[in-house]
């Protein structure tokens, strides 16, 4: 895919009604917009909503702050620039963004606080906390971290590490409940969101499982992933999930890091390969579905909600989609300090890897309400199922 690929001007018009509220919705504010003004604002309207819990697993897009406590990570994100739209000032928790990101934006929309980071909780927070948890971890991936990547990230939370994670949580909140038919109405309710693959499509396969695979196999590890992402998804149903929402993977060859340096284009066979897994996503959900008594899934397709911005940027209020806010040459975290871009707002990229709050923002309310981007049915949809 290029990254200055048109689109139609009569699939922007149909877009602008499928999102409700427009393309050039603006960031509102934190701490200053209501639930109640956001579902406004998001054309909503007075939705119905009983949703008790919502818990979070994913890499960096999705990650609250978990990596800063991990003694041997090298990626803790918690200097500024990062966080300089969070709440006002430099706070950086540990989002790889400039402000907040999908999962803070989808809470509140849902009537519930941000879940915190799973390793940031005290023991009597754990034993409390009933609104949802935050597992994810910046470079998390879904197979184990291949020994060549962790000399590159240090320690992070796999899927795996943050099903045990969450497994712990279960005999935590179980103990808050007096049966156990009301702890599996409240598991029920719960929505489970999940955006984990694109490390296992960058440096997983760069810097060890290419070698191991061979270029021409790439359509065997894509199986192999995805097998090994449906035994998580069962363990994670097995544990008492039952609403859970996977995104699949964005578009990895679009990142600032994978663009062909003239022309600025995408990698085009990065973005085919993680094509390729995306299209086993799917007819994999089906079957779990089908075999799981209980469980909803539903696909969140990132891939396309990147490629649309790619393709008409100026139509969801994009200037600079080539360019990073921090002006960093050759790593993909901004500089210790340094000074962002000012309009952040017109930028996709606030580092080389990781998206702006606009594009979180972006994400959180197409999920919400447009059925373009999800299947079978949208985010709001599955929550009030």
């Amino acid at each position: 895919m290029g990254i200055f690929v048109g689109a139609p001007l009569i699939l922007l018009f149909l877009q602008f009604f499928s999102l409700g509220s427009g393309d050039l919705l603006p960031v509102p504010q934190k701490d200053i917009i209501t639930t109640k003004d956001l579902r406004q604002r998001l054309s909503l309207g007075d939705i119905n909503i009983d949703l008790p819990a919502l818990y979070v697993f994913g890499e960096a897009f999705v990650d609250v702050g978990n990596n800063k406590f991990l003694e041997a990570n090298t990626n803790k994100f918690t200097f500024a620039p990062y966080g300089i739209d969070f709440g006002g000032g430099h706070n950086a928790t540990g989002r790889v963004t400039n402000g907040r990101n999908v999962v803070d934006f989808i809470a509140q929309a849902l009537g519930l606080p941000s879940p915190p980071p799973a390793l940031g909780m005290s023991d009597a927070d754990r034993k409390k906390t009933l609104t949802g948890v935050n597992y994810g971890s910046a470079f998390g991936a879904i197979l184990t971290e291949a020994p060549s990547v962790q000399n590159i990230t240090g320690d992070v939370l796999t899927f795996d590490e943050q099903l045990a994670l969450f497994q712990n949580t279960t005999h935590d909140v179980k103990s808050q409940f007096n049966s156990t038919e009301s702890y599996a109405e409240y598991m029920s309710k719960a929505l489970f969101f999940i955006n984990m693959g694109s490390n296992d499509f960058a440096a997983q396969w760069q810097f060890y499982y290419k070698d191991q695979y061979g270029v021409n196999n790439f359509d065997k590890y894509a199986e192999f992933v995805s097998q090994q992402f449906s035994k998580q998804l069962e363990i994670l149903y097995k544990l008492g999930a039952r609403k859970i929402f996977v995104n699949n993977v964005c578009p990895v060859g679009c990142m600032l890091t994978s663009l062909q340096p003239n022309t600025k284009a995408c990698d085009d066979d990065t973005n085919n390969k993680v094509s390729a897994y995306n299209k086993l996503l799917p007819d994999l959900l089906k079957e779990l579905q089908s075999t799981l008594p209980g469980s909803k899934f539903v696909l969140g397709d990132l891939y396309t909600i990147f490629e649309d911005v790619f393709a008409s940027p100026r139509s969801f209020g994009f200037t600079n989609v080539t360019g990073s806010c921090c002006k960093t040459a050759e790593r993909s975290p901004c500089n210790k300090g340094e000074e962002p871009c000012e309009y952040r707002e017109k930028y996709v990229f606030f580092d080389l890897w990781h998206p702006t709050e606009s594009i979180h923002f972006l994400w959180a309310r197409r999920l919400l309400k447009d059925n373009s981007v999800c299947s079978p049915v949208n985010l709001i949809q599955l929550v009030q199922a």
